[in-house]
């Protein structure tokens, strides 16, 4: 008798189903709870507050009202005068009322100040979906990767054992047994190995996240048309770099604005009151003064046009990247899905070609370093299986995570 219920113990598959679409994917909520999380979220949340009050001090204006008050005593050096000492007293009210194109122009730059912390609440999220997208397909790679070589060292255990047990009735070489021992130890070594790098990779995923509880076990993501589908045709234009370099390019244009409205200097209104000799002599004086600008304010509207062109260049580069990304990623998911396939076929195949030296060995056609030799490939290919599918969904997560994602509240 050769080896008995070997062939059951060896072909059991560990073809990995895709996930039914149609479904709130948990992985993806995982990650938009985890990303909430996180110290850089927090961060940029409470930057929305400091940007309100920065627009409403731009908004304002950068001029108060200024109040001036002064008081003496005259003396008068004049034998004959009734009085040779008066209390006098002066005071005034002033104030540089901005001109109305440049408080329009401060408008619109208010606005565009809470429009960037807006734009950095959503970078903070992106980066951090990024994050945990590398953190996750490392964590799923090793899982997998450890379900299948635990799932392997599991059968060629029991193999092992069914071999030992026809040793044991006379039935077999105990040669035969000794190498289905090894190579089971081997196996359970690899099993090993794959079950310490799960428990390191879920171990960087909690320390990231540390307020979240993660799951045992990783969870499939969907990869679907359902899923993949609209990632494809998701715009460049939701990705929050891209929309932060159009904001700073604006700001940088109305800042050139109004650097070349500035050389035209806002006057200043005042409201002046006297009150000499002691109440003899009482005035209302009203005035008005223009500074004249100079070779500074010039230099300053250049230096801010050279800055605005200096952003709407960045804008560019950030247009193209931004877009370099999303198609290089575009381009990994179709590769990724074709190996997927390509291993899955390749694991049918191989597991085709065992059943084969099977039969051949139980009839005695075939060495057992040919049966096992056969057996590694298979075991080869189900690894395989197991980590194009994690590239995979790694891939798709990360093209996710590119392409923005629900956004903060």
């Amino acid at each position: 008798m050769k080896l008995p219920l070997l062939a059951a113990a060896l072909l059991g598959s560990l073809f990995l189903a895709l996930p039914a679409a149609g479904q709130t994917d948990p992985v993806v909520d995982l990650m938009e709870q985890s990303i909430r999380t996180s110290p850089s979220f927090r961060s940029a949340r409470a930057d929305v507050d400091r940007a309100s009050a920065s627009a409403n001090r731009i908004a304002s204006g950068p001029y108060e009202f200024e109040v001036n008050a002064s008081g003496g005593q005259r003396k008068i050096d004049d034998p004959l005068a009734a009085e040779n000492r008066y209390t006098e007293w002066s005071a005034g009210i002033s104030r540089t009322v901005r001109l109305p194109g440049k408080r329009q122009v401060d408008t619109n730059l208010a606005r565009l100040e809470i429009d960037l912390a807006g734009t950095g609440l959503d970078q903070s999220l992106f980066n951090e979906r990024q994050k945990f997208a590398t953190l996750w397909s490392t964590w799923r790679r090793a899982d997998l990767l450890s379900e299948s070589s635990a799932s392997q060292a599991a059968e060629a255990l029991r193999i092992a054992e069914l071999q030992q047990i026809a040793v044991d009735k006379g039935a077999e070489r105990q040669i035969r047994a000794d190498q289905l021992a090894a190579e089971a130890g081997l196996l359970q070594l690899q099993a090993e190995q794959d079950r310490t790098a799960t428990q390191v990779a879920r171990a960087a995923l909690v320390a990231r996240y540390p307020d979240i509880v993660f799951p045992e076990r990783t969870a499939p993501l969907d990869v679907s048309d359902e899923m993949i589908s609209p990632l494809f045709e998701a715009s460049i234009d939701n990705t929050p770099a891209y929309r932060r370099a159009g904001l700073v390019a604006e700001q940088a244009r109305l800042k050139a604005q109004r650097a070349r409205m500035e050389k035209r200097p806002d006057p200043t209104f005042g409201l002046d009151f006297g009150n000499e000799f002691g109440g003899s002599e009482t005035s209302v004086m009203a005035r008005v003064s223009i500074p004249i600008g100079g070779s500074a304010r010039r230099a300053y509207a250049r230096e801010m046009s050279a800055s605005a062109t200096v952003a709407e260049l960045d804008r560019v580069t950030a247009q193209r990247e931004a877009f370099q990304a999303v198609q290089s990623a575009r381009q990994s998911i179709g590769a990724a899905m074709t190996l997927y396939e390509k291993s899955l076929e390749t694991a049918e195949s191989s597991r085709k070609i065992l059943e084969t030296i099977q039969k051949g060995y139980e009839y005695g056609e075939i060495t057992i370093t040919e049966f096992l030799n056969g057996r590694r490939a298979y075991i080869s290919a189900q690894r395989m299986v197991a980590e194009q599918r994690a590239r995979l969904e790694g891939d798709v997560l990360h093209l996710l995570a590119l392409t923005g994602g629900p956004k903060a509240e």
